[in-house]
């Protein structure tokens, strides 16, 4: 959807923004101090967790703590953000953000950009993105953080402070380690790369919206954006026509039995690479359809060819029935499906919920670094996977 899709410009580019801005936590078992200070501090910023954090096992074997940290400046000066340190109750360091990292983590609360390079504004308002890896097992129930930050040299600021530099050691976040909810592919087949997904900063993961005046939620932090490769290419020729994409036209299947609880059509095939902006909420995302596959848990699928769904509200799907055709629809710049879970029928609304595939080989992942002019270089793997998260810049084959 527009709120996250493929490219801003073409989809390779994507691939570029996407994984370039990794924020992925190395575990660590290094003794760190312990956080809290025994008398009040005066401080820049303010921080608590938007809400608790959830965990993902990803391809990469690693279970990923997903969580962010609201961070409100209170001085007059903008407040540069230094380092976050995640510590578990013993003080023990599990890893830590800073530097190039921390900048691409530190976030406009909306605008899926980073906060501007001096920092956050006077009375302004930052989200930091925190993908704390760690070895499968070994999650804490709870961790807490220590956020160092710095104010200008001899700014009003430093003088009510007292100093230029501070930390402020907090918030506890709550950890739901409750298992990821294991479904069946959207997709057959083989080279589906995730051109968006967990576990770093993209238009997927950085969505935040505020609900009812009371709370913030990410509605998007675990959906995925296929696109199909044939060799190292989503697209033949210049990718100019939908029908030029691999991808476009697949069937999209049911990741699970499922009543449907939602259904769009009618919205138009756009032009790969021209990107119109929504002018109503209904066509953000295109044509959809949602499925209710347990309690309190839907599947979301967006930018579906029109005239393509086979599927109305009420009926009854068994897994891996036909819902439609993956198309270009709604805000977007090249064919891919969208793929979530939701914790309500609402792609505004929901929080995302973390899931698993039960089974698929990963091919390969994709070396961003060296890809150009449209070629995508792979750094070529054949792994079966099982009960497992496909982590962005992966590439799948599924059943």
């Amino acid at each position: 959807m527009t709120l996250g899709s493929i490219s801003r410009r073409t989809p390779m580019a994507a691939v570029v923004a996407v994984v370039a801005a990794s924020v992925a936590l190395s575990a660590t078992a290094v003794a760190g101090a312990g956080a809290g200070k025994d008398n009040p501090q005066v401080t820049a910023i303010t921080v608590r967790p938007i809400h608790e954090a959830q965990v993902v096992r990803g391809d990469d074997g690693k279970d990923h703590v997903e969580y962010d940290l609201l961070v409100v400046s209170v001085v007059g000066d903008p407040v540069t953000l230094s380092s976050v340190t995640v510590l578990d109750r013993a003080g023990n360091q599990l890893g830590r953000i800073d530097g190039a990292t921390l900048a691409a983590a530190t976030q406009n609360l909306f605008p899926h950009t980073p906060v501007d390079e001096t920092g956050i504004p006077s009375s302004g308002a930052a989200a930091v993105e925190v993908d704390l890896a760690l070895a499968p097992g070994t999650v804490p129930a709870q961790v807490t953080n220590r956020i160092a930050y710095s104010v200008p040299q001899g700014s009003g600021s430093a003088v009510i402070l007292d100093a230029t530099e501070g930390q402020v050691d907090g918030p506890k976040v709550a950890v739901n380690r409750r298992p990821a909810i294991e479904i069946k592919p959207p997709l057959a087949g083989d080279g589906w790369l995730a051109v968006t997904a967990c576990c770093g900063p993209n238009v997927h993961r950085d969505l935040r919206l505020a609900i009812d005046g009371r709370r913030i939620e990410t509605g998007e932090a675990f959906a995925v954006d296929y696109g199909q490769l044939q060799g190292n290419r989503l697209h033949e020729g210049d990718g100019s026509t939908n029908e030029q994409f691999f991808g476009f036209g697949a069937d999209v299947l049911a990741v699970a039995d499922a009543t449907v609880v939602f259904t769009q059509d009618g919205e138009p095939e756009q032009t790969p690479g021209e990107a119109i902006p929504a002018t109503k909420f209904s066509q953000i995302g295109g044509n959809k359809v949602i499925l209710q596959i347990a309690p309190k848990v839907f599947a979301a699928y967006e930018h579906l060819q029109p005239g393509s769904l086979t599927v109305k509200v009420g009926d009854k799907v068994k897994t891996g029935a036909v819902l439609a055709k993956l198309g270009n629809t709604g805000p977007s710049t090249g064919p891919h499906l969208h793929f979530e879970l939701l914790d309500r029928p609402n792609v505004a609304t929901g929080r995302a919920l973390p899931f698993v595939f039960d089974r698929y080989t990963l091919a390969g992942t994709v070396d961003i670094a060296n890809a150009q002019d449209g070629n995508i270089v792979i750094t070529p793997e054949s792994r079966q996977v099982r009960s497992e998260y496909p982590l962005w810049g992966s590439i799948q084959n599924f059943p």
